[in-house]
């Protein structure tokens, strides 16, 4: 028998039971004022509201206290609707709710308080278990509940825990008008109950609200003193919000470290871009989202789950659609007739290009193919750097055979494609469509823009920029996690170097688009190199099943702390500076290993990528100089040179590679403290 039991067992005459909730039934692992942090930080990411999460916590905490003085009230006794439309009324007033209803906006505000709460909440079970064998015995309990949030939200709370069977009902004080804090409310409950006193116990922690006001209304009370939740609570008001988030992504990526899973802990840097997703597009009311394969495959596995973790409502949820594309795909698109198209983008993006190459982007018949090859009676297989303007094209050209298939091909790709888009049932005509990549600077974009002839916007969010195109009002980009436009910061410098990872890890289970269908069932037809294949089987998708339990860790435990951009910059900065200078033999082995089977569908079609310091168009002098000056500068050359030095057998000579981590470190601090002025680079 547990002590409260054994209390009830010498209360003689007892039919009802009064509890309290926070503190008594549910603890927080938060200050309780933090909660309406993360309240503003909700709000503000779904309305895409121009306001820091204090601003916003202040305009509430003030809008109650201006309330309780105007309606002659204990704060606590304020109705929530009404400090809803009051909070609503002070963020129009300035601006801040631009096309955002009351109706809309009290939805938000509600889920928002439910989801900051439960994501802080823990049961006190024991007592939970207590009380449902005092029920079982007779006794009648109710919840009483001094708080600002309505019955409704409470309720909602209780049931998330999964005990809203425990209570007859609940009584919340800003529904009643009338508190603990003041007395007030137990007399309105008795009242409305018809008990007498004499018959309840009020159990609770307050000693004021809950054991003193109790006795002076004739109730009996058991105190409850749970000293270490006050004092926990006491010390939530200690520490910044920045070490509890470096706390939890080091938790994280240590975890991703310690696994059998090589380069794992990206998993941060795709979760905070997924976030980033989410803010932007809230922000630009874009209502539907398009992940272009191959790499929004697994993007949009994960935009997907944070929609789903954050409980979204479907109403409001974004829709995501995964559009199959490539390069050649896109760029088959937007070819102009024969006689306007040049073709020299094609020549620019893939190199090299043989006749045979050249003739394979299209989806031609075989024998069609052949009979090309035969009627020019040219080398096939001759390379040439400038295909645009070489014999081959020109005789090309003139060939009736080519003129006829290259037009029947634009009409049925553009057909195709256009069925393909209507599939997915978004009115991109008024909308326009978005995009979702990993990067790097928007080939499918413009050519998709080209293909509606500049009609339809196409927008751009990526994971990184690193290349800038002729951007237009209508085909605007953006890097989420690193942009070298409008201009690199240091920032982006380092978080760009690596890029070929991020592809690698965010491999899809399908090949890559070479063109379109009309048949319904099968719109596109793909190839999927074997190595590649193999590569994603074995390698990518463990790795993508583990990320994808630490993403929802992550988000877990990232819920509770509200963290800024600024501290998600910095924090992923520096993981990338780690990662890519701090190379182990296995990470090494793992590269090599993955980029053998690295598919390239571009060019000649090669499979594999090697690391040559030939291609250096810079002096090792001149690289040096740069080093000593701005170090991030060169990072994309110095990631390079652990695998370069193993590929040779000397990685045992890389060891004060290691010590660069920490210039890049002094190197960076040097400049803010001494020439803060940003003149130097």
């Amino acid at each position: 028998m547990t002590r409260l039991e054994k209390r009830f067992k010498s209360l003689d005459g007892k039919k009802v039971i009064f509890t309290d909730f926070f503190d008594t039934l549910v603890h927080r692992s938060v200050h309780p004022n933090y909660t309406l942090r993360l309240w503003a930080k909700f709000i503000i990411r779904e309305l895409g509201v121009e306001i820091t999460s204090e601003q916003l916590f202040s305009i509430r905490a003030n809008t109650h206290t201006f309330l309780s003085t105007r309606e002659n009230k204990n704060s606590l006794e304020i109705d929530y609707t009404l400090l809803i439309h009051e909070v609503f009324l002070r963020l129009q007033h300035n601006n801040l709710l631009q096309g955002v209803s009351l109706n809309v906006f009290e939805s938000l505000f509600k889920q928002a308080d439910t989801i900051a709460e439960t994501s802080v909440q823990f049961k006190n079970d024991n007592l939970i278990q207590d009380l449902f064998k005092l029920k079982e015995k007779g006794y009648n309990i109710y919840l009483l509940s001094d708080f600002y949030l309505s019955k409704e939200i409470i309720l909602k709370i209780i049931e998330h825990h999964g005990f809203s069977n425990l209570f007859r009902d609940v009584f919340i004080s800003s529904n009643e008008g009338a508190c603990k804090e003041n007395g007030s409310l137990y007399q309105h409950v008795l009242n409305q109950l018809n008990i007498d006193p004499s018959e309840v116990v009020m159990i609770g922690d307050n000693k004021n609200s809950d054991i003193l006001n109790a006795k002076r209304h004739g109730v009996t009370a058991i105190h409850l003193k749970h000293r270490s939740h006050k004092f926990r609570n006491k010390k939530n008001l200690f520490g910044t919000d920045k070490k509890d988030f470096y706390r939890v992504c080091k938790s994280i990526e240590k975890k991703c470290l310690r696994s059998e899973h090589p380069f794992s802990e990206y998993v941060t840097h795709f979760y905070f871009f997924t976030e980033r997703l989410y803010i932007n597009a809230k922000k630009n009311g874009i209502k539907n989202l398009y992940f272009l394969a191959r790499e929004g495959h697994y993007l949009k596995k994960l935009f997907d789950c944070y929609q789903d973790l954050n409980q979204i409502p479907e109403d409001n949820r974004i829709k995501t659609h995964y559009l199959k594309a490539s390069r050649q795909s896109a760029t088959q698109l937007a070819l102009k007739p024969l006689e306007e198209e040049n073709f020299k983008k094609l020549t620019k993006k893939f190199g090299e290009m043989s006749l045979s190459h050249f003739l394979d982007w299209f989806p031609f018949d075989t024998d069609v193919k052949q009979q090309i090859i035969d009627e020019l009676n040219y080398p096939s297989d001759k390379l040439h750097t400038q295909f645009p303007t070489s014999e081959a094209m020109l005789l090309l050209r003139a060939n009736s055979t080519f003129q006829n298939a290259y037009a029947d091909n634009r009409q049925l790709q553009k057909k195709a494609f256009i069925s393909y888009l209507n599939s997915f049932g978004a009115n991109y005509q008024s909308e326009g469509l978005t995009l979702v990549d990993v990067g790097w600077g928007g080939t499918m974009q413009e050519a998709l823009y080209k293909f509606f002839n500049k009609k339809i916007p196409v927008t751009g969010y990526y994971l990184g920029l690193k290349e800038i195109y002729n951007i237009e009002n209508d085909t605007k980009r953006f890097g989420l996690n690193f942009s070298i436009y409008p201009n690199s910061t240091f920032s982006d410098d380092i978080l760009m170097a690596n890029g070929q990872l991020y592809e690698q890890l965010l491999a899809a289970p399908h090949g890559s688009t070479l063109y379109y269908n009309l048949d319904s069932s099968k719109p596109t037809m793909e190839f999927h190199e074997e190595n590649e294949k193999y590569n994603y089987g074995h390698l990518i998708a463990p790795i993508q099943d583990f990320m994808f339990e630490r993403f929802k860790e992550l988000f877990k435990e990232l819920r509770s702390v509200d963290y800024t951009q600024e501290m998600v910059q910095d924090y992923m900065t520096d993981m990338a500076l780690r990662t890519g200078i701090f190379s182990t033999k296995e990470k090494i082995k793992f590269i090599n290993q993955l980029s053998k089977g690295f598919y390239q569908n571009v060019g000649a079609n090669k499979v594999g990528i090697a690391y040559n310091p030939n291609q250096l168009k810079t002096s090792k002098l001149t690289l040096l100089k740069r080093f000593i000056i701005s170090p991030e500068k060169v990072f994309r050359y110095l990631v390079k040179l652990k695998p370069f030095l193993y590929s040779k057998g000397l990685y045992w000579a890389s060891k004060p590679i290691d010590l660069t981590y920490y210039y890049i470190k002094f190197n960076s601090w040097a400049k803010k403290k001494w020439f803060n002025k940003g003149l130097i680079s």
